[in-house]
């Protein structure tokens, strides 16, 4: 593992960022994380004390320090092993959220640290050049850990994107800035308050920082636990969108106000050419978020807001994030911004072989409910004991989103990117139009995205998928799936297993591959539990399979022949 960019003791560097000679003058220089990479990767999830105002010491969770976390740089192609130690007193996981990689390092619930053990995933970098981020993922205990500070960025380089004249040095003219707002409240960061009046950018309030004038680069993530935000800037200028959750755009976007919803990434490039000794401020323009959107000036029903939400001056306000003052260029700047940048391909909706849909409703009626939770995803709330989805390994999706709440929820699935289809049957802005793991689903509205399950199956182990406000999430928001791979292991190569109708109502017919003997079949419900079995007989013939009597859902169906040959497939019972 290497280091880089250290700034003296402490995770986040309290030093003035120095440009061309002269210091930022403003309130509080903006820290910059320290780098980890290399084949090997240690964090250690721990306890501090960090003062997010200036004399108002708080107690706080961080990786390797007192509050946050170093950034992550990988690369492309590259393997990585990531030691993961647990120095707290309670239990923990870590989420490499965006990140493509198997369900046993994924890093969500089922993947527990208990205090003083290491959790240590290894894997290969498949993703694209981009902005991911990391966090705590415990069912129960997520929004706590992250809001006590406990998160911190990834950053992936890949051949494509170093091909391209982007800034990429990093603390330079390519910043991390993750955006929070924090409850913190009589010396104690509280949850469930709505109280998240305390404005941080990678830690600090009242942040500010000198940037060359050139082209520069914001990885803009929100961190925060419930807040959307709308950013800009004060001036007025243009943001450059170039990228989002999964890597670079086509093209650069244009925008004078770009949504940043819980758990979303954009990067931006700013034209600050011949702005020397100019001023301006990052903002979020709270005030024209739509009504709904947590953040917005209105989230009520029938008179009814969510707890805390009237008396936090943030929601439908606005307020700085960064002062940017504009100092000289560096020695080799970026000067123009491109025109064009990576190659997007969307999965095309003719290809999709399943459609899915999910539905976000309140757990009680009401106008509390609508707008306070809990929220169940089809008429449950999560159990880590029950498998909600079952997809095929290679199968393309459509998952359709609709919420029928009054309050617009940030919707991320893991192990995937998604392209979004529309989002109300009407296309998103060109911004949404990349690779996404995170949408908003807007009040009484519907999104519809669509993705691809390659790479990565396993029977046992689930993925997640969830609302990002952390508190939906631990209230039970959140649903799990398993990918399976129903492509057969290697002494049944050349077998094929057809199952149909699927989905079913009354029954399925079953035709193995002619080479498969006698077999047995079995359906295996959400929880894993054997609920039929039946000979089917030889290979090449069709049996069919009562399934009436079964509740409808998920199943998986394994073939076992007398050799031990043995083939899946993901079935789905519906009345």
């Amino acid at each position: 593992m290497e280091r880089s960019r250290m700034h003296g003791a402490g995770l986040l560097t309290g030093a003035v960022l120095l440009m061309g000679g002269g210091p930022v003058a403003a309130q509080t220089p903006l820290p910059i994380p320290d780098t980890l990479n290399g084949a090997t990767i240690d964090l250690s999830l721990q306890e501090g004390t960090w003062s997010f105002r200036p004399g108002q010491p708080v107690p706080t969770y961080g990786y390797n320090g007192d509050v946050l976390g170093p950034t992550i740089m990988l690369e492309a192609g590259q393997p990585v092993t990531l030691n993961v130690t647990n120095l707290m007193p309670d239990l923990t996981t870590t989420h490499w959220h965006g990140l493509h990689v198997s369900p046993q390092n994924d890093g969500g619930p089922h993947s527990l640290i208990y205090p003083d053990s290491t959790w240590s995933p290894s894997f290969t970098v498949l993703d694209k050049a981009g902005t991911y981020w990391y966090h705590p993922h415990g069912h129960g205990f997520t929004d706590y850990q992250v809001t006590r500070g406990a998160a911190g960025m990834i950053i992936i380089r890949d051949a494509e994107e170093q091909a391209l004249p982007l800034p990429r040095t990093y603390g330079v003219d390519d910043l991390p800035l993750i955006l929070q707002t924090k409850p913190v409240v009589a010396g104690e960061i509280m949850l469930h308050t709505g109280l998240d009046s305390v404005v941080v950018v990678n830690g600090v309030c009242d942040a500010a920082v000198m940037l060359p004038a050139q082209v520069v680069r914001l990885r803009c993530l929100n961190g925060s636990n419930e807040r959307s935000l709308l950013i800009g800037l004060s001036n007025a200028m243009a943001m450059h969108v170039i990228g989002s959750d999964g890597g670079l755009l086509a093209a650069p976007v244009p925008v004078d106000r770009l949504p940043l919803h819980p758990g979303e990434r954009y990067e931006v490039l700013l034209d600050l050419n011949g702005m020397a000794g100019q001023t301006f401020d990052l903002m979020s323009y709270g005030s024209e978020l739509p009504n709904g959107v947590m953040g917005s000036p209105d989230v009520s029903v029938a008179g009814t807001t969510p707890d805390g939400y009237t008396d936090n001056a943030l929601n439908g306000g606005d307020f700085r994030f960064l002062r940017i003052t504009v100092g000289p260029q560096t020695a080799d700047p970026v000067t123009a911004i491109p025109a064009t940048l990576a190659v997007v391909t969307p999965y095309a909706e003719a290809d999709a072989d399943v459609t899915r849909t999910f539905v976000f409703a309140p757990e009680t009626m009401g106008p509390v409910g609508m707008v306070e939770g809990p929220y169940l995803i089809n008429g449950a709330l999560y159990d880590m004991d029950v498998i909600n989805e079952v997809v095929e390994l290679g199968a393309t999706e459509v998952w359709t989103l609709t919420n029928n709440t009054m309050v617009a929820h940030p919707f991320h699935i893991h192990d995937i990117q998604f392209h979004v289809l529309d989002r109300n049957g009407a296309p998103v802005p060109a911004h949404e139009q990349g690779r996404k793991d995170v949408v908003l689903v807007p009040p009484m509205g519907t999104v519809r995205v669509i993705t691809r399950f390659d790479d990565f199956a396993d029977p046992d182990m689930p993925y997640m998928y969830h609302c990002h406000i952390l508190m939906h999430e631990d209230e039970g928001m959140m649903g799990q799936f398993l990918v399976v791979d129903g492509s057969g292991v290697a002494d049944r190569k050349g077998d094929e297993l057809l199952v149909w109708p699927n989905p079913a109502q009354e029954a399925i017919t079953i035709r193995w591959g002619a080479a498969a003997g006698p077999s047995a079949a079995t359906l295996t419900d959400a929880r894993g539990r054997t609920v039929l079995r039946q000979a089917i007989g030889r290979g090449g013939t069709a049996a069919r399979v009562d399934v009436s009597t079964l509740a409808p859902g998920p199943y998986v169906l394994t073939l076992t022949d007398q050799a031990g040959g043995r083939m899946a497939r993901p079935v789905h019972i519906t009345r």
